[in-house]
């Protein structure tokens, strides 16, 4: 029984491999010999593959230091911190995919009409994608696979513990950044007493609410206009009752470029009630037929979707498109 379990593991793990292989074919190993030249299409995926180990890796990087601290709070044990450390490497690929597919876009506009000579030259120019911002490193820390792991992994006292400590540094977060957002309107405005009692309140509820999409915008840099716009969370209407009119137009003027953030908030909320709720969980279907030459079907996963193709592997996110002139499908 157990060597039927090992060989059936090692079967997927093929499997899995052969499928991954398929869907992205490796990138050319460098050369150090003048005479091979490598054609513009391999450069690129050259180019991608380096930027993409160095983004792999301060992703990761960042995953140890969230199990150091899980460790350290929790009191794990090794063989959990092991499987941590496996659904870690985990979270980070996955959490790579989108990286990939814009970084190919982005790099290969951008060399349009760009010979084999220069291209090379023209790519480290351009310098590093950055996708996500400066906390594109944290977002494995969000994937399913990392959360689903914590679930398996820690015991129910541990997932308390860990909790409670996210929610504090949650709450801690919130109140500094809403003091300084005040802070910085008192001094730019020169709020009266009134006027500050009055925009506490607005400048705290809309940073609990909004400070991880803030962060998501604008990353973890934190500039003056940026922290006063959050006064802007609230209505012209609401600000004219609180703010002289020369208080107003000050505020408007160093915030107009931040104003596109809080008026798709705006939008988002004056949405009817279950036109934001999200989409039901498609249920699985199975689809057999014949597939010749010419036509399209694109079969797409959202991030936490799958799609199975046979017995084969299960692709999560993205599409898979299957060219064909003449389709013929039965559900």
């Amino acid at each position: 029984m157990r060597k039927l379990i090992y060989i059936t593991l090692a079967t997927a793990l093929l499997a899995a491999n052969s499928a991954f292989s398929q869907l992205a074919a490796p990138a050319p190993e460098p050369t150090d010999n003048p005479a091979v030249t490598l054609t513009v299409e391999e450069q690129i995926s050259l180019h991608v593959r380096t930027q993409s180990e160095e983004e792999h890796a301060k992703r990761m990087e960042f995953m140890s230091f969230v199990i150091d601290d899980i460790t350290r709070l929790c009191k794990l044990a090794e063989a959990q911190k092991e499987r941590l450390t496996l659904a870690a490497k985990g979270a980070s690929k996955r959490s790579m995919e989108r990286w990939h597919e814009q970084a190919e876009r982005y790099f290969r506009q951008r060399v349009t009409n760009t010979d084999e000579d220069t291209v090379s030259e023209v790519l480290q120019n351009m310098g590093s994608f950055n996708l996500g911002g400066r906390d594109s490193d944290r977002e494995g820390e969000t994937e399913s696979i990392w959360k689903d792991s914590l679930k398996d992994v820690l015991t129910p006292e541990q997932i308390a513990t860990y909790e409670t400590v996210l929610a504090d540094r949650q709450k801690a977060a919130v109140a500094a950044f809403s003091e300084m957002s005040i802070s910085t309107l008192d001094n730019y405005l020169r709020l009266t007493a009134d006027q500050k009692a009055k925009l506490t309140p607005i400048i705290r509820n809309s940073t609990a609410e909004n400070l991880e999409d803030i962060h998501r915008h604008w990353g973890e840099y934190i500039e003056k206009n940026m922290l006063m716009s959050v006064a802007n969370s609230a209505d012209e209407e609401t600000l004219k009752q609180i703010l002289s009119e020369r208080q107003l137009e000050r505020l408007q003027s160093a915030t107009s470029n931040l104003d596109h953030f809080w008026e798709q908030r705006r939008r988002v909320q004056a949405k009817p009630p279950g036109e934001n709720a999200p989409a039901k969980q498609a249920q699985a279907i199975r689809i057999n037929g014949n597939i010749e030459g010419g036509g399209r079907i694109v079969i797409k996963a959202g991030n936490n979707g799958a799609v199975r193709i046979g017995q084969g592997a299960i692709f999560r996110g993205g599409e898979i498109e299957i060219e064909g002139g003449k389709i013929t499908v039965d559900e």
